[in-house]
Parts: structure tokens; C-alpha cells; sequence
């Protein structure tokens, strides 16, 4: 059985937000459209990020949980709890899942909003904003590639609260190989 638990991480120096303040993780919640290989989900996320240390998100579609994917600047754990497997490795699995070369600080500019360098074949963009608090940050996040589109709905966002996370693969799942 895999567990990884975040009890601790790194604190960054700065995270810039578009009013100028700065937070060290963020913790939102929302609606998601995923289409992938011409399948399309609907679920509901949440999702935490502690900036250049981890994100984290569950997703749920209805009232089950569907899968986890723990991400670090190394490595990633994706858990499918619908189909029973989950994968841990390098970055390879984007590249093999939607054949995009994708790194950590990339995928955590794209959630968090911030500047950010895409290949041209990728379509990204952010619609309207909210205050919260000191903070400023997007209501919606496109995401357009040759087999992936995502359109993510955020619903509430925390500031500098990380909730406790975990990630465990169940001993019954098979590892997914490439």
C-alpha cells in the first residue's frame, strides 16, 4: 500500500496575486467539465495548492469520490478509484495521457492563475474575478488542447489554510505501467 500524508511543507518566499498580496497556499472548490479522448465528465473538485511544494486534488462525481492526483515538483500519484488503478511516477503520464511534455511549476502557474508560457497549440484563459479579502482570482479557467479540454468553475477559495490531505492507494488497485 502507497500513503502519502502532507503534514509539513515548503513556505515560499512570495506568490504574486493581481493585488499585489501574496499567500503562501490556496484552497479552492468548484465545478469542472473535462473532456478527454472525446469523453466527456462532469464533476466537482477541490483542490490545494502549497506554492512550489504540492497540489492536490480529489475529484467527485456525484457523491463518489472518482479519484486523488498528489502532484510534487518529482513526482506524481494519480489514483482512479473507479477503475482500480493508480499511477506513480515522473511527469511522463501527461505526456503519455494527452501528449503534452508538462511540469510541475507549469500546472501550478496554470491553477493559480499566474503567468505563464504554453505551447501554442494550447488555449488558455481566465474569465472574470472575485475579492477575497486581499485577493483577487479568476471565476473560471479554460483550458483547450488537441484531445483535453477543461473548464473549471471555482465555487470558494481559502487563502493560507492548507486542510490535511492524503493520498493512499488501497492494496486491491493495480499499478497503471507505460
Amino acid at each position: 500500500m502507497i500513503t502519502f500524508v502532507i503534514t509539513s511543507f515548503v513556505t515560499p518566499l512570495f506568490a504574486q496575486t493581481d493585488s499585489a498580496a501574496t499567500y503562501h497556499s490556496i484552497h479552492y472548490r468548484g465545478s469542472a467539465e473535462i473532456e478527454l479522448n472525446e469523453q466527456m465528465f462532469n464533476c466537482q473538485y477541490n483542490f490545494v495548492n502549497v506554492i512550489d511544494s504540492f497540489l492536490y486534488i480529489q475529484l467527485n462525481v456525484g457523491p463518489v469520490e472518482a479519484g486523488r492526483v498528489l502532484l510534487t515538483p518529482d513526482k506524481i500519484l494519480y489514483i482512479n478509484k473507479l477503475q482500480k488503478n493508480y499511477y506513480e511516477g515522473d511527469y511522463y503520464f501527461f505526456q503519455h495521457l494527452i501528449d503534452l511534455e508538462i511540469d510541475f511549476h507549469t500546472i501550478q502557474d496554470i491553477f493559480n492563475g499566474f503567468p505563464v508560457s504554453v505551447p501554442e497549440d494550447v488555449e488558455l484563459s481566465y474569465q472574470g474575478e472575485s475579492v477575497f479579502g486581499d485577493f483577487t482570482f479568476f471565476n473560471t479557467l479554460i483550458c483547450e488542447y488537441e484531445v483535453f479540454s477543461l473548464k473549471l468553475e471555482v465555487k470558494k477559495v481559502m487563502f493560507n489554510d492548507v486542510p490535511k490531505v492524503s493520498a493512499t492507494v488501497p492494496k486491491n488497485f493495480s499499478a497503471i505501467t507505460f
